[in-house]
Protein backbone atom coordinates (compact mmCIF):
# COMPACT_ATOMS: atom_id res chain seq x y z
CA UNK A 1 0.00 0.00 0.00
CA UNK A 2 1.94 3.26 -1.19
CA UNK A 3 2.05 6.23 1.55
CA UNK A 4 0.78 9.21 0.20
CA UNK A 5 3.04 12.23 -0.47
CA UNK A 6 2.75 15.57 2.10
CA UNK A 7 1.10 17.08 -1.47
CA UNK A 8 -1.17 14.82 -1.92
CA UNK A 9 -2.06 14.82 1.59
CA UNK A 10 -3.12 18.41 1.71
CA UNK A 11 -5.38 17.58 -1.58
CA UNK A 12 -7.03 14.80 -0.27
CA UNK A 13 -6.95 14.63 3.66
CA UNK A 14 -10.35 16.95 3.87
CA UNK A 15 -12.58 15.07 1.17
CA UNK A 16 -15.22 12.92 2.06
CA UNK A 17 -14.84 9.05 1.49
CA UNK A 18 -17.44 7.89 -1.24
CA UNK A 19 -19.94 4.50 -0.49
CA UNK A 20 -21.83 3.18 -2.97
CA UNK A 21 -24.22 -0.10 -2.76
CA UNK A 22 -27.12 -1.31 -5.37
CA UNK A 23 -29.58 -0.04 -2.80
CA UNK A 24 -29.95 0.20 1.25
CA UNK A 25 -27.43 -2.43 2.31
CA UNK A 26 -24.60 -0.85 2.16
CA UNK A 27 -25.92 1.67 5.02
CA UNK A 28 -24.69 -1.05 6.82
CA UNK A 29 -21.18 -0.57 6.05
CA UNK A 30 -21.78 2.72 6.21
CA UNK A 31 -23.39 3.05 9.93
CA UNK A 32 -20.29 1.24 10.62
CA UNK A 33 -17.51 3.42 9.23
CA UNK A 34 -19.46 6.61 10.53
CA UNK A 35 -18.76 4.83 14.11
CA UNK A 36 -14.81 4.77 13.78
CA UNK A 37 -14.81 7.84 11.67
CA UNK A 38 -17.24 9.78 13.68
CA UNK A 39 -15.24 12.97 12.22
CA UNK A 40 -15.40 12.23 8.66
CA UNK A 41 -17.64 13.17 6.14
CA UNK A 42 -19.47 10.57 3.59
CA UNK A 43 -21.17 10.73 0.35
CA UNK A 44 -23.53 7.57 -0.28
CA UNK A 45 -24.86 6.17 -3.40
CA UNK A 46 -27.54 4.41 -3.28
CA UNK A 47 -28.73 2.55 -6.86
CA UNK A 48 -32.42 2.00 -6.31
CA UNK A 49 -33.27 2.10 -9.19
CA UNK A 50 -31.37 -1.07 -10.53
CA UNK A 51 -31.43 -2.94 -7.17
CA UNK A 52 -30.68 -5.88 -6.87
CA UNK A 53 -27.72 -6.09 -8.75
CA UNK A 54 -27.52 -9.80 -7.26
CA UNK A 55 -29.38 -10.90 -10.26
CA UNK A 56 -27.87 -8.54 -13.31
CA UNK A 57 -25.75 -9.10 -15.55
CA UNK A 58 -22.29 -8.85 -15.39
CA UNK A 59 -22.11 -6.55 -18.06
CA UNK A 60 -24.86 -4.81 -16.71
CA UNK A 61 -23.10 -4.37 -13.54
CA UNK A 62 -20.03 -3.01 -14.48
CA UNK A 63 -22.00 -0.06 -16.45
CA UNK A 64 -23.97 0.81 -13.23
CA UNK A 65 -20.85 0.48 -11.12
CA UNK A 66 -18.54 3.17 -13.47
CA UNK A 67 -21.52 5.56 -13.47
CA UNK A 68 -21.42 5.74 -9.75
CA UNK A 69 -17.76 5.82 -10.00
CA UNK A 70 -17.42 8.36 -12.03
CA UNK A 71 -20.26 10.25 -10.42
CA UNK A 72 -18.00 9.89 -6.84
CA UNK A 73 -15.13 10.96 -8.75
CA UNK A 74 -16.65 14.03 -9.56
CA UNK A 75 -17.86 15.09 -6.23
CA UNK A 76 -14.65 14.48 -5.44
CA UNK A 77 -14.07 11.84 -2.56
CA UNK A 78 -10.57 10.88 -1.30
CA UNK A 79 -11.27 7.34 -1.23
CA UNK A 80 -14.17 5.02 -2.55
CA UNK A 81 -15.64 1.89 -0.48
CA UNK A 82 -17.45 -0.82 -2.52
CA UNK A 83 -20.23 -2.13 0.16
CA UNK A 84 -21.35 -4.00 -2.42
CA UNK A 85 -20.29 -7.77 -2.60
CA UNK A 86 -22.23 -8.56 -6.05
CA UNK A 87 -19.75 -5.70 -8.02
CA UNK A 88 -16.52 -6.87 -5.38
CA UNK A 89 -16.66 -9.65 -6.65
CA UNK A 90 -18.09 -9.13 -10.61
CA UNK A 91 -16.87 -5.61 -11.31
CA UNK A 92 -14.01 -4.44 -9.84
CA UNK A 93 -11.32 -5.22 -12.37
CA UNK A 94 -13.19 -3.56 -15.38
CA UNK A 95 -13.92 0.16 -12.80
CA UNK A 96 -11.47 2.84 -14.03
CA UNK A 97 -10.78 5.96 -11.71
CA UNK A 98 -7.92 7.43 -10.03
CA UNK A 99 -9.91 7.46 -6.72
CA UNK A 100 -8.24 4.31 -4.45
CA UNK A 101 -10.91 1.88 -3.65
CA UNK A 102 -11.75 -0.67 -0.78
CA UNK A 103 -14.22 -3.21 -1.24
CA UNK A 104 -15.80 -5.34 1.30
CA UNK A 105 -13.91 -8.60 0.54
CA UNK A 106 -10.52 -7.33 1.07
CA UNK A 107 -11.35 -6.69 4.68
CA UNK A 108 -12.57 -10.03 4.87
CA UNK A 109 -9.34 -11.91 3.24
CA UNK A 110 -7.69 -9.92 6.36
CA UNK A 111 -9.88 -11.40 8.73
CA UNK A 112 -9.09 -14.96 7.34
CA UNK A 113 -5.59 -14.49 6.70
CA UNK A 114 -5.07 -13.89 10.38
CA UNK A 115 -7.74 -16.40 11.72
CA UNK A 116 -7.47 -18.93 9.01
CA UNK A 117 -5.26 -21.65 11.29
CA UNK A 118 -8.76 -21.86 14.08
CA UNK A 119 -11.18 -22.24 11.37
CA UNK A 120 -13.06 -25.72 10.64
CA UNK A 121 -15.81 -24.82 8.05
CA UNK A 122 -17.59 -22.59 6.82
CA UNK A 123 -20.75 -21.30 5.17
CA UNK A 124 -21.46 -18.29 2.72
CA UNK A 125 -24.70 -17.11 1.94
CA UNK A 126 -25.13 -14.18 -0.43
CA UNK A 127 -27.01 -13.13 -3.96
CA UNK A 128 -26.51 -15.30 -6.73
CA UNK A 129 -24.20 -13.55 -8.37
CA UNK A 130 -21.72 -13.33 -5.59
CA UNK A 131 -22.12 -17.14 -4.95
CA UNK A 132 -21.56 -17.88 -8.58
CA UNK A 133 -18.34 -15.94 -8.93
CA UNK A 134 -16.74 -18.29 -6.02
CA UNK A 135 -14.86 -15.08 -4.98
CA UNK A 136 -15.16 -15.88 -1.24
CA UNK A 137 -14.39 -19.46 -1.98
CA UNK A 138 -11.12 -18.77 -4.00
CA UNK A 139 -10.18 -16.09 -1.54
CA UNK A 140 -10.44 -18.99 1.79
CA UNK A 141 -8.72 -21.75 -0.63
CA UNK A 142 -5.81 -19.85 -1.47
CA UNK A 143 -5.03 -19.60 1.95
CA UNK A 144 -6.62 -23.16 3.20
CA UNK A 145 -7.22 -25.27 0.01
CA UNK A 146 -8.90 -28.62 1.84
CA UNK A 147 -11.52 -26.18 4.20
CA UNK A 148 -14.85 -27.22 3.65
CA UNK A 149 -17.17 -24.78 2.29
CA UNK A 150 -20.76 -24.82 2.18
CA UNK A 151 -22.06 -21.70 0.12
CA UNK A 152 -25.79 -20.97 -0.63
CA UNK A 153 -27.10 -18.36 -2.78
CA UNK A 154 -30.07 -16.44 -1.60
CA UNK A 155 -31.96 -14.36 -4.20
CA UNK A 156 -34.91 -13.48 -2.26
CA UNK A 157 -33.48 -11.65 0.46
CA UNK A 158 -32.47 -8.50 -0.79
CA UNK A 159 -35.66 -7.95 -2.35
CA UNK A 160 -37.46 -8.47 1.37
CA UNK A 161 -35.13 -6.23 3.22
CA UNK A 162 -35.29 -3.22 0.67
CA UNK A 163 -39.11 -3.77 1.05
CA UNK A 164 -38.57 -3.18 4.82
CA UNK A 165 -40.25 -7.11 5.82
CA UNK A 166 -37.23 -8.35 7.54
CA UNK A 167 -39.14 -8.79 10.78
CA UNK A 168 -42.08 -10.69 8.58
CA UNK A 169 -43.06 -14.42 9.32
CA UNK A 170 -41.86 -14.79 5.69
CA UNK A 171 -38.93 -14.06 5.85
CA UNK A 172 -38.25 -16.23 8.96
CA UNK A 173 -39.71 -19.20 6.66
CA UNK A 174 -36.83 -18.27 3.23
CA UNK A 175 -34.19 -18.22 5.99
CA UNK A 176 -35.25 -21.49 7.45
CA UNK A 177 -34.97 -23.07 3.62
CA UNK A 178 -31.94 -21.23 2.32
CA UNK A 179 -29.95 -22.05 5.81
CA UNK A 180 -31.51 -25.43 6.07
CA UNK A 181 -28.67 -27.50 4.43
CA UNK A 182 -25.50 -25.22 5.83
CA UNK A 183 -27.10 -26.00 9.05
CA UNK A 184 -26.77 -29.64 8.64
CA UNK A 185 -22.80 -29.67 7.88
CA UNK A 186 -22.49 -27.77 11.57
CA UNK A 187 -19.96 -25.22 9.66
CA UNK A 188 -18.22 -23.53 12.52
CA UNK A 189 -18.12 -19.95 10.70
CA UNK A 190 -20.71 -17.90 8.51
CA UNK A 191 -19.82 -15.45 5.72
CA UNK A 192 -22.36 -12.74 5.44
CA UNK A 193 -21.68 -12.34 1.80
CA UNK A 194 -24.00 -9.09 1.64
CA UNK A 195 -24.00 -6.13 3.36
CA UNK A 196 -28.30 -6.46 3.75
CA UNK A 197 -27.79 -9.52 5.69
CA UNK A 198 -26.36 -7.29 8.92
CA UNK A 199 -30.25 -6.28 9.07
CA UNK A 200 -31.22 -10.13 9.85
CA UNK A 201 -28.21 -11.29 11.44
CA UNK A 202 -29.95 -12.03 14.78
CA UNK A 203 -32.59 -13.97 12.91
CA UNK A 204 -29.61 -15.86 11.62
CA UNK A 205 -28.45 -16.77 14.33
CA UNK A 206 -31.07 -18.18 15.79
CA UNK A 207 -31.62 -20.42 13.06
CA UNK A 208 -27.72 -21.94 13.15
CA UNK A 209 -26.79 -21.80 16.45
CA UNK A 210 -24.44 -19.65 19.14
CA UNK A 211 -21.87 -21.73 18.62
CA UNK A 212 -21.71 -20.38 14.60
CA UNK A 213 -19.10 -17.43 14.31
CA UNK A 214 -21.10 -14.55 12.30
CA UNK A 215 -18.70 -12.88 10.01
CA UNK A 216 -19.74 -9.43 9.18
CA UNK A 217 -18.03 -7.63 6.23
CA UNK A 218 -19.46 -4.34 7.67
CA UNK A 219 -17.67 -3.92 11.14
CA UNK A 220 -14.48 -5.39 9.51
CA UNK A 221 -14.47 -2.88 6.37
CA UNK A 222 -15.03 -0.27 8.64
CA UNK A 223 -11.55 -1.22 10.83
CA UNK A 224 -9.63 -1.77 7.55
CA UNK A 225 -10.56 1.79 6.44
CA UNK A 226 -9.39 3.54 9.20
CA UNK A 227 -6.54 1.83 9.09
CA UNK A 228 -5.99 2.40 5.47
CA UNK A 229 -6.70 6.12 6.51
CA UNK A 230 -4.35 6.30 9.45
CA UNK A 231 -1.41 4.66 7.36
CA UNK A 232 -1.61 7.16 4.21
CA UNK A 233 -1.99 10.07 6.40
CA UNK A 234 -5.87 11.57 5.36
CA UNK A 235 -7.80 10.80 8.56
CA UNK A 236 -9.23 14.07 8.40
CA UNK A 237 -11.22 15.67 11.98
CA UNK A 238 -13.68 18.32 11.36
CA UNK A 239 -16.31 19.59 13.33
CA UNK A 240 -18.72 19.74 10.99
CA UNK A 241 -18.74 16.35 9.38
CA UNK A 242 -21.82 15.33 7.25
CA UNK A 243 -23.57 12.49 5.34
CA UNK A 244 -24.60 13.01 2.19
CA UNK A 245 -26.71 10.24 0.21
CA UNK A 246 -27.67 10.45 -3.36
CA UNK A 247 -30.31 7.80 -4.73
CA UNK A 248 -31.12 6.58 -8.32
CA UNK A 249 -34.58 6.23 -7.65
CA UNK A 250 -37.43 6.13 -4.47
CA UNK A 251 -36.10 9.02 -2.51
CA UNK A 252 -38.43 9.01 0.13
CA UNK A 253 -39.00 5.16 0.50
CA UNK A 254 -35.13 5.49 0.81
CA UNK A 255 -35.33 7.95 3.68
CA UNK A 256 -38.11 6.03 5.30
CA UNK A 257 -36.27 2.65 5.56
CA UNK A 258 -32.53 3.96 6.03
CA UNK A 259 -33.59 4.58 9.35
CA UNK A 260 -33.40 0.58 10.23
CA UNK A 261 -29.58 0.57 8.87
CA UNK A 262 -28.27 3.87 9.79
CA UNK A 263 -27.99 5.22 13.73
CA UNK A 264 -26.38 8.55 12.31
CA UNK A 265 -28.39 11.45 11.18
CA UNK A 266 -28.51 12.18 6.94
CA UNK A 267 -27.66 15.41 6.45
CA UNK A 268 -29.17 15.38 2.67
CA UNK A 269 -30.75 12.76 0.10
CA UNK A 270 -31.53 13.57 -3.24
CA UNK A 271 -32.51 11.64 -6.15
CA UNK A 272 -30.14 12.02 -9.77
CA UNK A 273 -29.92 9.83 -12.57
CA UNK A 274 -27.02 8.13 -13.62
Amino acid sequence: MLLLSLKEYMKTNNLPIGVFDSGLGGLTVLNELKTFLPDESFIYFGDTAHVPYGNKSKESIIKFSQSIIDFLDSQPVKLIVVACNTVSSLALQDIKTKTPIISVIDPVFNYFDNNIKSIKSVGIIGTSNTIKSESYVQLIHNLKPKLPIYAQACPLLVPIIEEGLENHKITQIILQDYLGEIKQHNISLLILGCTHYPIIKNHISNILSHNVDIVDSAELTASYVKDYLINNNVLYKQKEATIKVYVSDKDRKFKFLSKNFLNHQIDMIKKIEI
